[in-house]
């Protein structure tokens, strides 16, 4: 009885809390922004809102016995429109970080490449290897521990094993993510790589109209399980958007010129 109890408080208690994180940054943000015109806001909140929106329908989609599936997808069926988004941001995702791992001079390349192979390997976990696609038989053997009965190995976790991988991923988004927005240039001192990727993601988290307000979703929602494949789908979002940025920068732009702490 009292397990049960911790079960059910416990992702709640995790999420109010993060909630409470993100809100403390997100108050900030609006603060600086108000400071340049109320109208600087204004896409922000619009970002914000329709997140919300999402999370809302995830709620209905989860409490509904998954009436949403063409949406969300289900426990046991890997589908829906926030399935597939993730897919293609993980793709496009690992795309990116190839042309930054070519386009990189330093041994930052290889950090690079290794975020690009993950990326592909979750993609393919989620999209089954290409059994949505082409549609093949599981093999028995790994059909009878699936418990979706598909070709991937990420199925055979206890799904509650990844609410306690996801909560502590959200918090560690939301810690790095006030490291970044807070101090800023003050982290590292160099032109080096680490240096150059730690001023644009200060760059990109105070001066983006979506890059803050998609980061501190994900890493909210990751706190419940309600929210579990759409909170995967905005971190998606956040990545492709963060990278995207990446790439417009100018190769090997000094940290002293992206950087305002």
């Amino acid at each position: 009885m009292i397990m049960s109890g911790i079960e059910a408080t416990g992702p709640a208690l995790a999420f109010v809390t993060a909630a409470a994180i993100g809100a403390i940054i997100a108050l900030d943000f609006g603060r600086r922004r108000l400071a340049t015109g109320a109208v600087s806001l204004v896409l922000p909140v619009l970002v914000a809102g329709v997140i919300a929106a999402g999370a809302a329908l995830s709620v209905f989609h989860n409490r509904t016995g998954e009436s949403l599936i063409w949406l969300f997808g289900s426990e046991t069926v890997d589908f829906g429109v926030s399935e597939f988004g993730v897919v293609a941001g993980l793709l496009l995702s690992c795309g990116l970080l190839v042309y930054l791992a070519i386009r990189e001079d330093s041994w930052g390349r290889w950090p690079l490449a290794l975020a690009a192979v993950a990326c592909f390997a979750i993609a393919g976990e989620e999209l089954s290897w290409g059994q949505w696609i082409f549609h093949w038989d599981t093999p028995q053997a790994l059909a009878e521990v699936n418990l979706q009965n598909e070709t991937n190995l990420h199925n055979l976790v206890d799904p509650r094993l990844y609410d306690l991988v996801y909560g502590a991923a959200g918090f560690f988004i939301l810690a790095i993510t006030a490291m970044f927005y807070f101090l800023g240039r003050r982290i590292w001192f160099s032109n080096g790589f680490m240096s150059r990727m730690a001023g644009f993601a200060t760059q990109w988290l105070r001066g983006s109209s979506a890059g803050l307000a998609t980061t501190l979703s994900a890493a909210v929602l990751l706190q419940h399980e309600l929210f579990e494949e759409y909170s995967e789908f905005v971190l998606a979002i956040a990545a492709c958007l963060f990278l995207l940025h990446v790439v417009r920068q100018p190769v090997r732009r000094s940290f002293s010129r992206v950087a305002h702490a």
